[in-house]
């Protein structure tokens, strides 16, 4: 065997070495980042902002939740299909929160509801009818506050709404973002387990993953207190596309809102093709316990 017989056969060796350490989980830390890359290659997920709410000042350009919103004079105040008014639950300024696609890089996105004094975020629903909640993006931002509503000119509201204006400050873009109760979630897992030869190439879902191998990926990625854009929603408990397949292709969370104190999570869902299009005439809404 001469010189460069014998190369080729270690380098050989090496690589197919390399190969076999790269399927192979070496510790939890370690199952946890080749999950991310793992869901990433499989297309589970979006980047997403984390959004902490703060008590600090807003103003009528600020992103936050609550509070008075920016609307210009000549844009009719939003109402329900009973002519009651909706009140401001976030407003996005994407001029001021770190650029990520697909999302706008300019103008105000603001999510309306409807406030009847009996909001309860864990009561159970899911509707994409605009009645009682309302999606309006204004892609150009009027400088002078002269053009826009004063606080006489929007409606009277009581203190019943459980969201007071806070101050919504943005973390960097983080990759993705994949929640445990995802309806893909349980089969991804169950298809990286094959692939890192967790479990036998013929189980047919996560219970023939055996030991609870699979646990720290659903105790990683189960949040709660935890508010955001982007990302594919975050669930508590139910997924409504697990079981209303036509709502699959809203991909894209445009806003979710955990209450810890209330146990609730409310979630804002889209395609991610009418976010590039600018197209928020279809949103899901869920209410999740």
């Amino acid at each position: 065997m001469n010189i460069y017989s014998a190369r080729s056969i270690i380098n050989t060796i090496k690589q197919l070495k390399a190969k076999h350490d790269a399927a192979t989980i070496t510790s939890r830390d370690d199952m946890i980042k080749k999950f991310i890359a793992f869901a990433i290659e499989k297309r589970l997920g979006n980047y997403h902002l984390q959004l902490t709410p703060a008590d600090e000042p807003c103003t009528l350009y600020s992103s936050k939740l609550g509070g008075m919103p920016y609307m210009p004079k000549d844009f009719d105040y939003p109402t329900n299909s009973g002519n009651k008014p909706l009140r401001l639950l976030c407003q996005l300024n994407f001029e001021k929160l770190p650029p990520m696609k697909p999302f706008p890089e300019k103008g105000i996105l603001q999510i309306y509801l409807y406030d009847d004094g009996k909001l309860d975020m864990a009561d159970c629903q899911t509707t994409s009818e605009q009645d009682n909640f309302r999606v309006i993006y204004f892609e150009d931002i009027l400088r002078r506050e002269s053009l826009l509503k004063s606080a006489e000119e929007m409606p009277a509201f009581d203190n019943t709404f459980p969201f007071t204006e806070k101050l919504l400050i943005a973390k960097s873009p983080t990759p993705t973002i994949i929640c445990s109760s995802y309806y893909r979630f349980d089969d991804t897992v169950l298809e990286f387990a094959k692939a890192y030869k967790m479990c036998p190439k013929s189980a047919k879902s996560t219970y023939d993953i055996p030991n609870d191998a699979d646990e720290p990926l659903y105790n990683t990625f189960t949040y709660e207190n935890f508010t955001c854009t982007g990302g594919s929603g975050i669930f508590t408990e139910r997924d409504p596309r697990k079981d209303c397949p036509q709502y699959r292709d809203c991909d894209l969370c445009l806003f979710t809102l955990a209450d810890a104190e209330k146990d609730g999570r409310l979630n804002f869902l889209m395609p991610s093709a009418n976010m590039i299009k600018r197209d928020f005439s279809k949103v899901l809404f869920d209410t999740n316990l």
